[in-house]
């Protein structure tokens, strides 16, 4: 089974949020925002395959959004959860959309952060050679680039540092693997927007540019709500996480 964590509430509650973070990523890149939900929330802090503590390799697992999702609700049925809010950011969010497809009864509502909508051609034909190529590749010297790549701004430096940090759990081999996830969720992309998901909330920074057009255009689509923090990258619950938390604190009625 995934490796998860448990954070439970200040408050006499049943309620819970599921957090999913992103490539590269562990469950430190939600520690400004635990204790803030768990005034309200027990905190269900999931970590995904080939990351952090994970025992589980998405290379050995067979690299598929039903897989992974398959391991997402085996915790959710593990810890007795039937329904819950969400919250992902960027690969978390593409798990969470592919549930809302297949799975969606466990979703109350969704928060996608930094979210992966669709792309333009340049970036689906990186992706597509590093499936081919990725596990022949340094691989510290990829993620520093893709670090630089997707968070290029000075704000972002901390998000940076947290990914080249967490990213060393990582090798060449899961993350092609991964390459194979993403390719998957832009194949699923026109299916997702066909229907209406009120319940999605998207955030993301203005600076997001490798994938902000894609989200605005996915909200617009899909009736979503989409909020855009300003002076901010992509992974904006660090970047600006006074800002995001006072916005998740409005969303869900923190207070």
């Amino acid at each position: 089974m995934l490796h998860y964590e448990v954070f439970e509430s200040s408050c006499d509650t049943d309620r819970y949020i599921v957090l999913l973070h992103g490539f590269g990523g562990n469950n430190r890149v939600w520690k400004n925002q635990i204790p803030l939900l768990q005034k309200k929330f027990n905190v269900l802090a999931i970590t995904l395959p080939s990351h952090g503590d994970s025992e589980l390799k998405l290379s050995k697992m067979g690299s598929t959004l039903d897989v992974v999702v398959g391991e997402i609700t085996q915790v959710l049925d593990e810890r007795g959860i039937q329904r819950a809010v969400f919250m992902g950011v960027s690969l978390g969010t593409i798990f969470i959309k592919y549930m809302e497809m297949r799975c969606g009864s466990y979703i109350d509502k969704a928060i996608l952060v930094g979210a992966l909508g669709t792309v333009g051609k340049p970036l689906r034909r990186a992706v597509n050679v590093f499936a081919k190529i990725g596990d022949k590749l340094p691989f510290p010297v990829v993620y520093r680039i893709m670090a630089k790549l997707f968070m290029p701004w000075k704000v972002s430096k901390t998000s940076r540092k947290v990914f080249c940090k967490c990213a060393k759990a990582l090798n060449s081999q899961e993350f092609k693997a991964y390459m194979n996830i993403f390719i998957e969720h832009f194949s699923l992309c026109d299916e997702f927007v066909s229907r209406l998901h009120e319940e999605n909330i998207y955030i993301s920074g203005r600076g997001d540019l490798c994938f902000i057009n894609g989200i605005v255009e996915e909200a617009d689509l899909t009736d979503a709500e989409l909020v855009i923090i300003e002076h901010c990258g992509h992974v904006c619950n660090i970047d600006q996480s006074r800002q995001f938390n006072d916005i998740i604190s409005e969303l869900l009625d923190l207070e």
